[in-house]
């Protein structure tokens, strides 16, 4: 109530790294080779580079995005879509779109939904009962947006894990395919699949919400 001032969304860098950070995948480690993480298969050899894009394995898949290896002729589309410039040459400012294509890399980009698999197993082991859909909310709120969630908004996200729920619980295997296609990081085999996918859609929600993508 007392100051304001300019809202601009994270730079493609800054939006992956807050989400690794957010569900604990981040490696915060300084220095080395470029990595190379997901991306979607067949890009480079599709678009003529005359190479094959071989994805890194375990922890390299996590280290922050200033280690993630560039092409300028085939840049990561990640990236791009979020207005990272190609650095064929250099660039004073970036732009800063907001364009439907940015929404469905948010949703269905495969580091995303890991980052929110990851992050709803958590909530659950946390919180195990079904009545404890609140807690997972209100956790998820304070881990990716820094505030407890409004009244509105709590309700709104727990009235969305229980259709979920009562979808995946007639619908078993498409949890276990959702949780399976979340990503290389290993899955805690404990917990229900209809838990997770049920409280992964609440977080994937939230990691695509204006309050996650926007610094204040």
């Amino acid at each position: 109530y007392l100051a304001r001032g300019p809202r601009f969304r994270l730079p493609a860098e800054q939006l992956r790294d807050a989400a690794l950070s957010a569900c604990g995948l981040l490696k915060p480690v300084i220095g080395g080779a470029s990595v190379k993480p997901y991306q979607p298969a067949g890009l480079w050899e599709d678009n003529g580079t005359q190479h094959t894009y071989e994805q890194d394995k375990g922890s390299k898949l996590y280290r922050r995005s200033l280690y993630t290896f560039w092409r300028r002729t085939c840049p990561p589309p990640v990236m791009s879509v979020f207005d990272a410039p190609t650095r064929e040459f250099c660039r004073v400012r970036r732009d800063s779109t907001l364009t439907p294509l940015q929404a469905l890399a948010m949703l269905n980009d495969t580091g995303f939904i890991e980052t929110a698999r990851v992050l709803s197993e958590r909530l659950v082991r946390e919180n195990p009962a079904a009545h404890q859909d609140a807690n997972r909310v209100t956790a998820a709120f304070r881990l990716l947006i820094g505030r407890p969630p409004s009244a509105t908004q709590l309700k709104s996200m727990c009235d969305l894990i229980a259709e979920a729920r009562s979808y995946y619980v007639g619908q078993p295997e498409e949890a276990k395919k959702l949780i399976k296609n979340a990503g290389e990081s290993p899955t805690d085999s404990t917990l229900q699949p209809t838990e997770i996918a049920a409280t992964l859609l609440m977080a994937r929600a939230l990691i695509n919400s204006e309050p996650f993508i926007v610094s204040y």
